[in-house]
């Protein structure tokens, strides 16, 4: 029964780290943010997405919204695909700088 159940455990934590590893593109991460599919994420649909796992405060979302969004208050496609690449060539060189130092 042991055995069984460490398997069993093993395959989920493969099969999670495998889904994190492979989330996705950022048009993918961008339709399950735009809640009503109409091309541009609110303030509303970031900060309900943000804060459904309780690893954000609204204000934080809030916050981190108002950083990407335009002048129109809302965040394009093209406006999130750079804020996501942007974060992505921050997180690797904060990776480079830890194994540099």
């Amino acid at each position: 029964m042991k055995i069984k159940f460490t398997a069993a455990l093993v395959g989920f934590v493969s099969a999670g780290a495998f889904a994190v590893a492979n989330a996705g593109s950022p048009a993918d991460y961008f339709n399950k943010i735009d809640a009503n599919a109409d091309g541009a994420i609110t303030e509303a649909e970031y900060v309900a997405y943000k804060t459904a796992d309780g690893k954000y405060t609204a204000e934080k979302a809030s916050k981190k919204f108002a950083k990407y969004a335009g002048d129109d208050a809302q965040i394009s496609m093209a406006e999130f695909e750079a804020a996501m690449k942007k974060s992505k060539s921050k997180k690797s060189g904060e990776k480079k700088k830890e194994r540099s130092s």
